[in-house]
């Protein structure tokens, strides 16, 4: 009989503890003559991916499972799970490949559409071997040895592997020597603005110069150290080192750079590294700006209490935090929403097809512009060639990194190369050039690109909310469209002139100094100066092309009177958006307006810039349509629902309402006969009923498979149970191919706050009254009842 503490809860099986003891007892038990045992060590591929995409709870249910048919297929001795998702067998050597084989079958099948896979390493126990412990080791290796090959389910352990675990054992028995002797070193690679090439940080990497094994990469040993949980000895020395360099580095009279420090998914869950970092900066007296704390986005999968809780207190602490690897997980967006980055990190790895690859190109560039408007600045690192550079001009990332800007290279060597960067900084003086005449009359904007003190307020005036940039001349707002103009869906710059507006206007005189409107100009430019007055044109311009709708609020906006007052006032910029009336013939095009006005010599002068973002916008609404909806039903998914509905609760000033939960029965067996794109489809039918049903009276979501959950308020209870019987007697069908399919759903229900407050109590009852629901028979409706 197994203790409490020897149990893992979820899955009921003996914890690794419990293995190692229990099976270290049969082992030493064994003829000395008996070759039949093996040590089989399981991973799921892709699981992190299926927790963020189906959620925690499917997550587990998912392990629960695997549980069951592990324990089938491998019954005769012993099954543990170890951690997550890896599991650990010690069976008979007989038929183990076939059985591996059919248990991977059983996995991919649970959910095809799910991503997941299963890999196995196998060690077959010699007649010596007296050590458990060891034999998992090995079995682990050869399973971590076939991780990125989808070819190959299972790997025996051999003598190549076997370097490899005494390498392993080395770094794991030889990391504290190693950061205590120096053998660690910090190796620094820069980080440069895209659109000019010059360098505004490092990134810090630790290198392993050993007396032993020679120079070690990381990803060799970092792994290693991260699945001893002995990673936080590496990065502990690394963010020491870090700020001592930078303390050096000033003591000399330099201006130093940020730099970036890496910190492992292990690391927050052993050490305080807010006070880590804290203290190190403290004790090196250099400022916090100076350090960024980068998290991979495959750590946010981990407890998320404790990663958001320290992420937080990293930002209120004046430090930067960055998401690195962003895109890697099915989760990216969805983060977004539950953690504060200033920074998205994403590999070119992801953008292999970028110069040919039309829809990879326009996936990145709104997720870009999607960075920016949630005030998020994106960096791309691996960016190895002139065209990756020019790419990202394009599309606008604004911070790049890799080895077509710099290696990642020593103290002394990034010292070196700062000093030979100042002399041959890559300006952005050339790409302004293309009107001479323009800069002439504008030196200023040359200065701005060629001072290292304005580019810091470059990074201040993006990062701090409700603050506007906005240079006095025309020029400059000339060259910011044509900075946009890639990311406003523009095939060029002359297109994005033909849909541009730019207006001159003399407030104090009601005169106008400039016209450029549209593709039409000359003839528009000639009349309206024939008018002369800036607010008749205004009149005009409303009066003719924006919408009923909006015509009040537009002329407003654009009001001499109204500028003139806002003026001085102290507001001398403003933004607008609205609906603009191109042809009489089309639907009216989403147009966006700025203004900044300025006091000459002739009186109050207002600049006005005017641009079509219909494209935009359609690209913005669809990149948070992907953040927000389940892209198989198109219903709010479970990361957009979840914080709406606790939001609500939050809220709750009287009346009732209630959480129901709806799943479609006998769903496997449709998925069983008809396959996985016929369940697809009866899914599609049962959310558009249910969005029919309650869409507009609340918030509907698909939660999981073939679950639905719908919330409601100020609902009347004996009603609402009508509503749901009504339809959970409908027995639907559709026609899939030549099969006509039938199904029916059950529902359960809760009603707050009567019977529960909080979002998790409600959850949990409106699921347990479901499953008696399911008890009860097909299409039937049971409320949630203490008893």
């Amino acid at each position: 009989m197994l203790k409490n503490e020897e149990i893992d809860q979820l899955t009921g099986l003996p914890n690794l503890y419990s293995f190692r003891k229990n099976a270290q007892s049969l082992m030493d038990g064994r003829t000395k003559t008996e070759r039949e045992f093996a040590i089989i060590y399981f991973d799921v591929q892709n699981f992190k991916s299926y927790n963020s995409r189906y959620g925690f709870e499917a997550g587990d249910r998912f392990l629960q499972n695997l549980t069951k048919h592990i324990e089938k297929i491998f019954p005769e001795l012993m099954v543990a799970r170890f951690s997550d998702d890896h599991f650990v067998s010690l069976a008979y050597f007989s038929g183990i490949e076939a059985r591996i084989e059919d248990l991977r079958r059983r996995v991919i099948s649970y959910n095809p559409d799910a991503g997941v896979d299963l890999h196995a390493g196998i060690y077959e126990l010699e007649p010596d071997d007296t050590d458990i412990s060891m034999a998992c080791d090995k079995a682990r290796i050869a399973c971590n040895s076939i991780k990125a090959n989808y070819d190959n389910i299972y790997r025996y352990y051999d003598r190549e592997l076997g370097n490899q675990l005494d390498l392993e054992h080395y770094i794991i028995h030889n990391i504290s020597d190693a950061v205590l002797n120096g053998y660690i070193q910090v190796y620094y690679q820069p980080v440069v603005r895209v659109i000019s090439g010059r360098v505004c940080g490092f990134e810090a990497l630790a290198r392993w110069v050993d007396p032993k094994h020679g120079f070690l990469m990381p990803g060799v040993f970092i792994p290693i150290l991260e699945d001893a949980h002995l990673i936080y000895k590496l990065d502990a020395y690394v963010i020491r080192q870090v700020c001592e360099d930078i303390r050096e580095y000033m003591e000399n009279g330099f201006k130093p750079h940020p730099v970036s420090i890496n910190l492992s998914r292990t690391d927050f869950h052993q050490k305080d590294m807010y006070r880590l970092v804290n203290d190190a900066v403290s004790i090196n007296k250099i400022p916090k700006n100076l350090i960024h704390i980068e998290v991979t986005e495959s750590a946010l999968d981990d407890n998320q209490d404790v990663l958001k809780g320290t992420i937080d207190k990293f930002r209120r602490g004046g430090y930067q935090v960055w998401m690195d690897d962003f895109g890697s997980g099915y989760s990216s967006l969805n983060l977004l929403k539950d953690y504060e980055f200033d920074v998205l990190k994403f590999d070119m790895k992801f953008l292999q097809n970028f110069g040919s690859n039309p829809k990879e190109t326009a996936i990145w560039e709104n997720v870009i512009n999607m960075a920016e408007e949630i005030g998020i600045q994106t960096l791309a690192e691996g960016v190895e060639t002139m065209e990756a550079w020019d790419f990202l001009k394009r599309v606008g990332c604004e911070k790049a990194q890799g080895y077509f800007f710099g290696r990642p290279m020593t103290k002394a060597e990034c010292i070196d190369y700062l000093d030979e960067a100042t002399e041959n900084a890559r300006p952005s003086v050339n790409a302004l050039k293309e009107d001479d005449d323009a800069l002439s009359h504008n030196k200023n904007i040359v200065e701005l690109k060629n001072d290292e003190d304005d580019e810091e307020e470059i990074d201040r005036i993006g990062t701090i909310e409700d603050e506007h940039f906005m240079a006095q001349s025309p020029v400059y707002l000339t060259l910011a469209a044509r900075g946009f103009v890639s990311l406003l869906e523009y095939n060029s710059y002359s297109q994005f002139q033909k849909h541009s507006f730019f207006i001159v206007a003399n407030l104090s005189d009601d005169k106008l100094i400039r016209l450029h409107l549209s593709s039409k100009r000359k003839i528009l430019d000639k009349e309206y100066h024939k008018q002369e007055s800036y607010q008749d044109m205004i009149d005009d311009i409303v009066e003719n092309t924006v919408i009923d709708e909006e015509k009040r609020n537009v002329a407003d906006f654009f009001s001499k009177d109204r500028l003139i007052l806002a003026y001085h006032s102290g507001i001398n910029f403003d933004e607008i958006e609205f609906h603009r009336i191109v042809d009489k013939k089309m639907a009216p095009r989403w147009t966006h307006t700025i203004y900044q006005v300025i006091e000459e010599e002739g009186g109050i002068v207002a600049y006005f810039l005017s641009y079509d973002i219909d494209e935009y916008k359609r690209s913005k609404d669809l990149v948070r349509q992907m953040a927000e909806r389940d892209s198989l039903t198109g219903l709010y998914n479970r990361h957009t629902a979840v914080p709406l509905i606790r939001n609500r609760l939050y809220r709750h000033h009287g009346g009732k309402s209630a959480l129901i939960m709806f799943d479609v029965d006998n769903f496997r067996d449709i998925n069983d006969r008809f396959g996985s794109f016929a369940g697809d489809e009866v899914l599609r039918r049962i959310s558009a009923r249910l969005d029919d049903f309650f869409g507009r009276d609340g918030i509907v979501c698909h939660i999981d498979q073939d679950e639905f959950l719908i919330f409601l308020e100020n609902i009347q209870p004996v009603n609402l149970e009508d509503r749901i019987v009504d339809l959970c007697d409908n027995i639907f069908s559709l026609r899939f191919h030549d099969d006509k399919i039938t199904f029916t759903v059950s529902a359960g229900y809760v009603i707050h706050p009567d019977q529960g407050r909080g979002y998790h109590d409600l959850y949990r009852k409106a699921d347990m009254a479901l499953c008696m629901a399911k008890n009860a028979g097909k299409g039937t409706v049971v409320r949630y009842s203490e008893q």
